[in-house]
């Protein structure tokens, strides 16, 4: 029987093991007769599920950073994934278009031979492969309950599946209402699964709602675990939410997203303006403690967006709010101050000589803050958390889904809940069309560079318009990047050049390309 990588090293290690402590006494023996059997490492990972936590770890490490796929500095695992998906939307102006990022705002860095498409699908099939073992070694026998620490790893490795199956389609094909019999992506699953062909978008909707009705069934009742890193009920529901408003389950998905509410507290204007940069905010259900051995420093979200540290954006490659998105945020909104210089964080002494010297200063980013600068070097580089879900996205999500659900009362509770600790006295009355635009701004603002943009106008199918903005490059024109629709095939990636050429199912005939 063959085995991935990762099983294999589990077996490596188990014989290591076996090695040592025999060699003693066997070291002479020229035809040994002990064999360790797979069923046997099985039934040993589950009499001790500790065993396991290592390859669990090892899940996050990699949806954090990209593991083995960390090879260049705009390359840094699910940040990186949805910092370059945003970069295709109207909301963040990448002014100057120089340095790293700048192909993704073009629209230009989708081609299977590109670093982008090949390190993405590399660094999401990584996670799925830790996922796949951790299943294969913990999963129980059918009439079985498994015991509580190996299902919480379970629902830990299902909802990781899930949520890197749900990029992976999104990212490689257009939504699932577009063509559910649309080519999508490869499935490996565990106990070798494997179907190597191009999956159609609905096969791998039904495997990504299986997986995660699976992690939310293990995880429900688990709270906060390992500093909010480890996934809980909160975190899992949100990732169901996420995937029901694609399956068009609108009912359901504000369900779990009331129930990934229940996981957080709103932040207050104090929060809001911290620097977004620590898994203690109150809104944070899911997210990852960066430390010194496992930041990527130059290669990570905080060099890029963080226009007061000395990394990428505080040499000048500052991708700044768009003008148009700006001027829809109210004065009296505490989410305008995220936006605009400001001498009081710049402690580093950067120089802010091109948005001075061309107008853009009030378009400065300062709702990500690196906690070196914020604690005033007390702390190391590079090393602030990354926040992957809060509860405000919930509320929009569910304002949204109640909204297509045709429940508007409900729809304008949320969405009043959760932007009147935004704007005080805020209390929306619009009805129709104009409601559903107002939830679905709100949204906008407040999810601000945290990778929900392109998924959101991908689904709902949106025009894209950059030419609102006053700040956008002026080359863009140049890619025909200006204006065009959630569904554009330039939202697509292509299959990666080595998956082609190692993997004869797959067909290299792609639509639209």
């Amino acid at each position: 029987m063959k085995f991935n990588r990762l099983y294999k090293g589990i077996l490596m290690g188990a014989m290591t093991m076996t090695m040592a402590a025999s060699c003693s006494e066997d070291y002479l023996e020229t035809s040994p007769t002990d064999v360790l059997e797979e069923s046997k490492v099985i039934d040993g990972m589950k009499a001790d599920p500790g065993k396991v936590q290592a390859y669990v770890t090892g899940a996050y490490m990699n949806f954090y950073c990209g593991g083995d796929y960390w090879v260049s500095h705009d390359d840094f695992g699910i940040p990186a994934i949805k910092a370059s998906t945003d970069l295709w939307g109207e909301d963040i102006a990448y002014t100057l278009d120089q340095n790293w990022f700048c192909y993704d705002y073009q629209l230009d860095n989708r081609l299977g031979s590109y670093r982008r498409a090949g390190s993405t699908w590399n660094q999401l099939y990584s996670v799925i492969d830790y996922a796949n073992t951790i299943i294969t070694m913990l999963k129980p026998v059918e009439g079985e309950e498994p015991e509580a620490a190996a299902a919480t790893m379970l629902g830990e490795a299902y909802s990781l599946r899930a949520y890197c199956y749900f990029w992976l389609i999104n990212l490689w094909q257009h939504p699932y209402s577009v063509d559910p019999d649309a080519l999508g992506v490869p499935m490996k699953l565990e106990n070798e699964f494997y179907r190597p062909e191009r999956v159609p978008v609905k096969e791998v909707y039904a495997q990504i709602l299986e997986d995660i009705a699976l992690g939310y069934k293990y995880l429900e009742g688990k709270k906060f675990h390992n500093g909010k890193v480890g996934l809980s009920e909160y975190a899992a529901a949100a990732i169901y939410a996420n995937i029901l408003m694609f399956t068009g389950d609108y009912e359901e998905a504000a369900g779990y997203a009331k129930k990934a509410i229940a996981g957080g507290s709103l932040n207050s204007e104090t929060d809001m303006l911290s620097g977004f940069n620590s898994l203690d905010m109150p809104e944070v259900i899911w997210g990852y403690n960066v430390n010194v051995e496992t930041t990527g420093y130059y290669a990570s979200f905080f060099s890029h967006f963080d226009a007061y540290t000395f990394g990428y954006s505080g040499m000048g490659y500052n991708k700044m709010i768009s003008s148009h998105l700006y001027d829809k945020i109210a004065d009296n909104d505490v989410r305008k101050k995220w936006f605009g210089y400001k001498e009081e964080y710049n402690a580093l002494e950067n120089a802010f000589d091109y948005e001075k010297n061309y107008g853009l200063e009030k378009y400065v980013p300062n709702k990500f803050r690196d906690i070196y600068v914020t604690s005033n070097g007390s702390a190391d580089p590079f090393t602030s958390a990354i926040i992957y879900f809060r509860t405000a996205e919930m509320y929009y999500l569910a304002a949204e889904a109640y909204y297509l659900d045709k429940d508007e009362t409900n729809a304008k509770a949320m969405l009043n809940e959760v932007t009147a600790t935004r704007i005080p006295g805020y209390n929306c009355t619009l009805s129709g069309e104009a409601l559903y635009e107002e939830i679905c701004i709100q949204k906008r603002i407040e999810m601000w560079m945290e990778g929900c943009r392109a998924l959101d106008a991908k689904r709902r199918g949106e025009t894209i318009d950059r030419t609102l903005s006053t700040n956008h490059a002026a080359d863009l024109e140049h890619f025909n990047a200006l204006k065009y629709t959630g569904h554009d095939y330039r939202l697509i990636y292509r299959i990666p050049t080595k998956e082609l050429e190692n993997n004869s199912a797959i067909l290299k005939e792609h639509d639209n390309e």
